[in-house]
This record gives C-alpha cells, sequence and structure tokens, in this order.
C-alpha cells in the first residue's frame, strides 16, 4: 500500500483549541471550495471536493476524557481516541496490528484506520474511505519539526467504489509554539506544526499537529476524503 475528530470535547478543550486555531481556515475554505474541474482527474473528484460542507445531525457528544480512562484499564497496547467530523463517529479505538512504521487501529464495528508514524494513511469501512495515501516527504518535514514544501497524493474512493486520486502541494511550517495539556492521566507536549495543501478544483486543506521532541505525532487533525472530512486524533497509550 502506499504510504499515507470535530475537536475533542469537552475534556480536550486546550488540545482541540490548539489544532483549531492552526487549522481555522481549513474547514470553511474546504466547505467553500468551488471551481471548474481542472487537470486530467475525473470531474467526480471535483464534484466531491465542492460538495463538502453540507450540515450533519447534531449528536450527543461524546465524553472524551471519561472514554479513554476506561479504555487504559480494558486495554494493555496502543491507543487513540479519534473524532471524525464528516460522519460524527468518535471513540477509543486500539491498535490491532503493526508492520513497521504502520499501525491498524480497528473500531469495535471493525471499522479500521492505519496510520504511518502518526498520518493518515487509509481508513476502511466508514464508507468514502481512503484507499491510501502518499505521505513520506511530508511526514519527513512534520516530524523532524522543519518548514518546507513537499507534494502529498490522497486517494478515496467514490460512490462506486472507484478509487480518485487528489495530488496535493503542501506547505509544512513551524508555529514556534510549544504547547502542553493533561488528557487521560498523561501531560501532552510538543511544537505545534501547521501543513496547508492546495490541489483540483480550488480545494484547500489545513491539518494541524502537535509533534514530541522525540519526533511523535502526539495528536492531530488531518483531512481525511472529501466526504468524511477532518479527524482529530489523540494518542490516548504510545
Amino acid at each position: 500500500m502506499s504510504t499515507r475528530f470535530p475537536i475533542l470535547r469537552p475534556a480536550l478543550v486546550a488540545a482541540g483549541a490548539v489544532l483549531a486555531l492552526a487549522g481555522c481556515s481549513g474547514g470553511d475554505q474546504v466547505g467553500n471550495s468551488r471551481g471548474a474541474y481542472l487537470g486530467g482527474l475525473s470531474k467526480q473528484v471535483a464534484k466531491d471536493i465542492t460538495s463538502i460542507g453540507k450540515a450533519k445531525p447534531a449528536l450527543a457528544k461524546p465524553d472524551p476524557e471519561a472514554e479513554s480512562r476506561s479504555a487504559l484499564g480494558l486495554n494493555k497496547g496502543p491507543l487513540v481516541y479519534i473524532s471524525m467530523e464528516g460522519n460524527g463517529y468518535a471513540s477509543v479505538i486500539g491498535m490491532a496490528g503493526e508492520n513497521g512504521a504502520m499501525r491498524t487501529y480497528y473500531t469495535p464495528y471493525k471499522q479500521s484506520i492505519v496510520l504511518r508514524n502518526g498520518l493518515v494513511a487509509a481508513t476502511r469501512g466508514f464508507g468514502f474511505d481512503m484507499e491510501s495515501a502518499d505521505t513520506a516527504s511530508v511526514e519527513s518535514l512534520i516530524r523532524s519539526r522543519r518548514s518546507g514544501t513537499a507534494p502529498k497524493v490522497i486517494r478515496y474512493l467514490d460512490g462506486l467504489s472507484l478509487e480518485r486520486p487528489i495530488p496535493l502541494s503542501c506547505q509544512v511550517s513551524n508555529t514556534g509554539k510549544t504547547v502542553s495539556y493533561p488528557f487521560a492521566g498523561t501531560t501532552w507536549s510538543g511544537v505545534q506544526m501547521v501543513e496547508h495543501c492546495t490541489g483540483i478544483a480550488g480545494l484547500k486543506i489545513d491539518n494541524s499537529y502537535v509533534v514530541s521532541a522525540a519526533g511523535s505525532i502526539v495528536s492531530s487533525r488531518q483531512w481525511v476524503t472529501p466526504q468524511l472530512g477532518y479527524m482529530t486524533i489523540q494518542t490516548v497509550r504510545p
């Protein structure tokens, strides 16, 4: 395979604020993205991108802190808390497999998310999934906390289960801000990194990351696919 939460609340207000401010323009810009089909890619990609931002029904708010503390007592392996903005799904998920830099996490409903050193590389079972992603170049900048420009490609499944690629040009920046916050019994800290990507049909993506001194992504808000939108990921146990 190729290499590749709304904000956590109420328990993660501090962390969520950091990530939301880092990518404050992302949701609105993506939701307002309009434009003609560009390049040699399918018109379906542009259609999916320009449909972002439709209102979603309100769901009951989860308690990330309580769920995470409970999961820590039940599961001895690596855990992350995720929240997906596109479908409202939020849960603690546990690692089920590891292959080099790739970690596969499963929900209680057997949906899965693959993280490559903390960056979303694939999803399965959510519908309109990320099939794969080429993230090696941006990963190198983000995890080393360096600024620079790098390409990225996200491939997702459309309504006909056809794979659609979205090539992106991304600017990674070190904000110089160190953040620290408690969650589920641990104080997490790191430097705030932001990633601004542009693509076809005026697509603009603003991801944000908190990267530790060791180069680990301890929390992030990452765009997944046009329909799934952004996902916030918080480490519960590395």
